[in-house]
C-alpha cells in the first residue's frame, strides 16, 4: 500500500485556502481567539503553551509514508518551525513553534504531497492507527493496512464527524495485541471465519483520567460491511455521545450511562438505517517490494554496535529474504538532516517505504539481508544507529509542560532522566523486555501510562510548605492478546524521585520473582501495599536548604509553578465549553444558510432548530447543570436566560413553537426561523462577551441570595466528593456567590484534577485559599470569599 494514495477531497483543499481567510481575519481583529480555535483545531493545528506558536499535526493513516513525503515534512520543519519533527502515539508526526501566518501555506506544502492535518485533532475521529508491521508481519491472520486507509479515507471530512462530542479513535491490529484494540473507540481484529475475511470488534475503550476497558462489539463483521459499522457506531457517538460534559464526552460514557447491550441495539437500528447506502469497495493490493537502486554491500560485522543494533532492532517479515528495520527515537524526536537521511536511506534500500509507529518511532520494511550493513552505516552518520526499540529501554512520552497547555510536568525531561538512570545504574537483560515505562505530563495519558509495566503521570503538590512538581506512580498495567490491565496508582512521589522509583521496582522485580513470571504477574501477586510500602521512603524531599534543585521541575532553573498553565483548569473547561457550544451554534446557522441557498427547507429548519439548541448549552453551562435531554435545556434556559431578561424576552415565543421547526416549512418560514436562531446566537455572544469583560464565569447571581444574606459572615461547607472538573468548580462558585464576604466556605474534593484545579481557579477568581489538607483520600479545600 502506497501512503500516496491517501485521497485528499477538493473540499479540503478549499478549505486550506478558507483558513488562509481565516488567519487575515483574526489580524483584523474580524474573529477572536476562542472563535477562531474550533476552525484551528478541526485542521490539525494546536495552540501551543507558548504565546503565539501552534503545533501543526499531519495525518498519516497506519503510520505509513513515503520518502517523498518525509521530505516534505522535513521541507516544512526547516521552513516554518523549529526544526524538530515528533512522532506521536497515533503514528502521527507533528511539528510545533509554528507561526499562524505560516500555517496556510504549509498546509499547501503537504497536500501537495499527499499529506493533510485536517482532523488530526480537535472533536473529530482522529488518525486511524494500525500495527506498524501490518503487511509484513509473520502472524498475521492478513493485512489490515489497507482497511485502516478506506477507513480514514471515507471519514475524512464526512459531515458525520465535524462535531462529535469529542475525539474518536479507531485502531487495526492484525494479530493479538498489536493494535491495542482495548483502549480505543473501536478496535478491530483481523478475523477469517469460513474463508472469508473480516474483523472482531471492541468499542468504547480509552485511557485519560478515568480509563475504560473497550467491551465486545461482534466476533465478526465481514470486511464488505467495515465502513458502514463505523459508520454506525460514530453515528450512535454522536447521537448520544454527551455534547455539555467535555469531561464525559467520549464514547466509554456512553457505554457506561446506556449499558453494551443498550449500545448494540441502537448500533443495529444505525447499521440498518444505512443498508441503503453503497460503500466504497476496499482495494487490498498485497504488500510487496518496490524496486530499489543497486548498491554494493558494506561489512560491519566487526563493529559491536552493528552486532547489538542487529540483535535488538531487526525482525523478519513473513516474506522471504526481507526484515523490517527499527529506528530507534529518543522521545520520538527527529531533526531535518535526519529525516532527509532517513527518506534516502528508505529509498535506497526499502523501495521509499517508511512507517511510523505507536512507539514513537520510525519502521523501515523490506530490507534485504545484503544491505543491513549498508543501512546501519548511513543510520551511524546521522545518529539513529541507537539499538533497543520495543523493549524496557523503549521509553514511550508526551510533550509535557514543554509545549503543552495542559502539562504540569516537563514529562520529556523526565524520561531523559530514566535513560539516564537505565544506562547508567541499572542491569538490563533481554528477559526484561517485556517490561514498558511510558510517562505523561498530566492525567490525561497521551503517554499511555495506564497500560504501561511502570507508568507516570504529572501533578503537582505542597511539600514543606512549596508547591512542588510530583507524579503519581502506576504498576502493572499492559495489555495482552485483546485484554487490557490498567495500571494501579500507587502513590504520589515528587518527579525528581521518579527515577530511583522506577529502579526500585525494577530491582525487586529481578530480585524476587518466580520463574517466567512477568512483572506485571509479580505486581499482582504482591499487591499494591507491598509497593507502596517499598516506595514510601521516595515521598518525601530534604529541607529546600540543603537541596533546592529537588524542588524544581526537570531542564528548569526557575520555581515551580502553574501559573503559566492560564486558567485552572476547572475554570478553563467551562470556558472551553461555553465557547464550543457558541461555534457550534454558529456553523449550524452557517449550514442552515447554505441549506436555504439550495432551497433544502427542511434541513434549514432543522439546523436552526441545531444552532438554537446549542446556544441554550453555551449560557447553562455555567450553571452547573448537565442535560441529556434537549427539550429539558431548553425549558430550563427559558426559566433561567429567558425569563431573567438575559436575552430578549422575545425569544420564550421560539422555545413555545421550537417543536414544529422539524416540520417542513416553506421558504419564508425557514428564513424566519433562520433569522431568528440569528439574533438569539448574537445575544448569546454578547452575554459571552459581557461574562469575558466583567472575568466572570456566572451569568445569573440571584440578587435575592445576597439580600438574603445580608453582611453577616458564615461559616458552611460542600460535599463535592464524585462531582467532576469543572462542575466542581462551578458548584464551588455558585455556593460562595450566596455568601458574605470574608466568609468562610469549606469543600470537600477528590485528589487529582479537583484538588490541583479548582483551587487555582477559585484563587484567580480573587477569593483567598486559606488551606488545602489531605484528608484520607481526598482533600479539604477551605476558601474566605473576596
Amino acid at each position: 500500500m502506497d501512503a500516496k494514495t491517501l485521497n485528499i477531497p477538493d473540499e479540503v483543499k478549499r478549505e486550506i485556502e478558507t483558513f488562509a481567510a481565516e488567519v487575515e481575519r483574526l489580524n483584523r481583529g474580524e474573529v477572536g481567539d476562542d472563535d477562531f480555535k474550533r476552525f484551528r483545531l478541526q485542521q490539525g493545528i494546536y495552540g501551543q503553551r507558548q504565546e503565539g506558536e501552534q503545533m501543526i499535526r499531519t495525518k498519516l493513516p497506519a503510520g505509513k509514508m513515503t520518502s517523498d513525503q518525509l521530505r516534505c515534512m522535513a521541507d516544512f520543519a526547516e521552513k516554518y518551525s523549529h526544526g524538530i519533527l515528533h512522532i506521536t502515539t497515533r503514528q502521527d508526526i507533528q511539528m510545533h513553534y509554528v507561526k499562524i501566518n505560516d500555517v496556510p501555506q504549509g498546509l499547501e506544502d503537504l497536500a501537495q504531497a499527499g499529506i493533510t492535518s485536517r482532523e488530526a485533532c480537535g472533536n473529530t475521529v482522529r488518525n486511524v492507527t494500525a500495527c506498524h508491521k501490518a503487511g509484513t508481519c509473520a502472524n498475521e491472520v492478513f493485512d489490515v493496512g489497507p482497511y485502516a486507509l478506506a477507513v480514514a479515507n471515507y471519514l475524512l471530512r464526512k459531515e458525520l464527524t465535524q462535531n462529535l462530542p469529542r475525539k474518536f479513535k479507531i485502531s487495526f491490529g492484525g494479530c493479538n495485541g498489536c493494535g491495542l484494540a482495548p483502549i480505543h473507540d473501536i478496535g478491530l481484529k483481523a478475523v477469517i471465519k469460513n474463508g472469508n475475511r473480516g474483523f472482531s470488534a471492541l468499542i468504547g475503550g480509552g485511557l485519560g483520567s478515568f480509563p475504560h476497558a473497550a467491551l465486545p462489539l461482534t466476533e465478526f463483521i465481514s470486511e464488505d460491511n467495515l465502513l458502514q459499522m463505523c459508520e454506525a457506531i460514530v453515528a450512535v457517538f454522536d447521537k448520544y455521545g454527551d455534547k455539555k460534559n467535555r469531561n464525559k464526552a467520549r464514547l466509554k460514557f456512553v457505554v457506561d450511562k446506556l449499558g453494551l447491550e443498550k449500545i448494540k441495539e441502537l448500533y443495529q437500528e444505525e447499521f440498518a438505517a444505512l443498508d441503503s447506502k453503497t460503500y466504497p469497495k476496499i482495494q487490498t493490493v498485497a504488500e510487496e517490494p518496490l524496486a530499489s537502486p543497486e548498491y554494493q554491500s558494506v561489512d560491519c560485522d566487526a563493529d559491536p554496535e552493528f552486532q547489538l543494533w542487529k540483535s535488538r532492532n531487526l525482525e523478519v517479515q513473513k516474506q522471504e529474504g526481507f526484515h523490517n528495520i527499527q529506528v530507534k527515537l529518543i522521545l520520538g524526536d527527529f531533526t531535518i538532516p535526519q529525516a532527509r537521511g532517513l527518506a534516502d536511506i528508505a529509498e535506497k534500500f526499502a523501495g521509499s517505504k517508511l512507517v511510523a509507529t505507536v512507539n514513537q518511532n520510525l519502521m523501515i520494511p523490506w530490507v534485504k539481508e545484503d544491505a543491513f550493513g549498508n543501512l546501519f552505516s548511513e543510520l551511524k552518520k546521522i545518529g539513529l544507529h541507537k539499538a533497543g526499540t520495543e523493549e524496557i529501554r523503549d521509553i514511550t512520552c508526551c510533550p509535557g509542560s514543554e509545549t503543552c497547555n495542559l502539562g504540569i510536568t516537563a514529562s520529556r525531561g523526565l524520561v531523559d532522566s530514566l535513560n539516564k538512570e537505565m544506562e547508567n545504574d541499572l542491569e538490563i537483560s533481554k528477559d526484561m523486555d517485556h517490561i514498558s515505562v511510558k510517562a505523561s505530563g498530566c492525567p490525561n495519558s497521551c503517554g499511555q501510562h495506564h497500560i504501561a509495566s511502570i507508568g507516570f503521570h504529572g501533578g503537582a503538590k505542597k511539600l514543606n510548605g512549596i508547591l512542588t512538581p510530583h507524579y503519581e506512580v502506576l504498576l502493572g498495567g499492559r495489555i495482552n492478546e485483546d485484554k487490557v490491565v490498567f495500571g494501579t496508582s500507587v502513590i504520589k512521589i515528587p518527579a525528581k524521585n521518579a527515577p530511583e522509583a522506577m529502579k526500585s521496582s525494577i530491582n525487586d522485580y529481578k530480585k524476587n520473582k518466580q520463574e517466567g513470571e512477568t512483572f506485571g504477574e509479580y505486581f499482582d501477586r504482591l499487591g499494591k501495599s507491598y509497593f507502596r510500602e517499598l516506595l514510601d521512603p521516595l515521598k518525601n524531599l530534604p529541607d529546600i536548604e540543603q537541596s533546592p534543585e529537588s524542588y524544581i521541575d526537570y531542564g528548569s532553573t526557575e520555581k515551580f509553578s502553574l501559573e503559566d498553565r492560564g486558567q485552572g483548569e476547572c475554570a478553563g473547561a467551562v470556558t472551553d465549553m461555553i465557547t464550543d457550544r457558541i461555534s457550534e451554534a454558529e456553523r449550524a446557522l452557517f449550514q442552515g444558510k447554505l441549506a436555504l441557498e439550495k432551497n433544502s427547507l427542511k434541513e434549514a429548519g432543522e439546523h436552526a432548530q441545531r444552532s438554537v439548541i446549542a446556544s441554550a448549552h453555551a449560557l447553562l453551562v455555567t450553571e452547573g447543570m448537565d442535560f441529556n435531554d434537549d427539550w429539558e435545556c431548553l425549558k430550563k434556559f427559558q426559566s433561567l436566560v429567558i425569563d431573567m431578561e438575559i436575552v430578549s424576552p422575545q425569544f420564550a415565543q421560539l422555545i413555545d413553537n421550537f417543536e414544529k421547526i422539524t416540520d417542513a416549512p416553506d421558504e419564508k418560514t425557514a428564513q424566519g426561523w433562520l433569522t431568528e436562531a440569528g439574533i438569539l446566537l448574537k445575544e448569546c455572544k454578547a452575554v459571552q462577551e459581557k461574562m469575558a469583560s466583567d472575568k466572570s464565569l456566572r451569568i445569573r447571581v440571584g440578587d435575592g441570595d445576597s439580600k438574603k444574606n445580608g453582611s453577616a459572615k458564615t461559616s458552611t461547607s460542600i460535599d463535592l466528593l464524585g462531582v467532576k472538573c469543572p462542575f466542581n468548580y462551578v458548584k464551588t462558585k455558585i455556593k460562595l456567590e450566596t455568601m458574605a464576604s470574608g466568609s468562610i466556605l469549606e469543600v470537600l474534593l477528590d485528589d487529582g484534577e479537583p484538588s490541583e484545579n479548582v483551587p487555582k481557579s477559585i484563587k484567580n477568581d480573587g477569593h483567598k485559599v486559606i488551606s488545602l489538607i489531605e484528608e484520607q483520600g481526598h482533600y479539604k479545600l477551605t476558601i474566605e470569599k473576596a
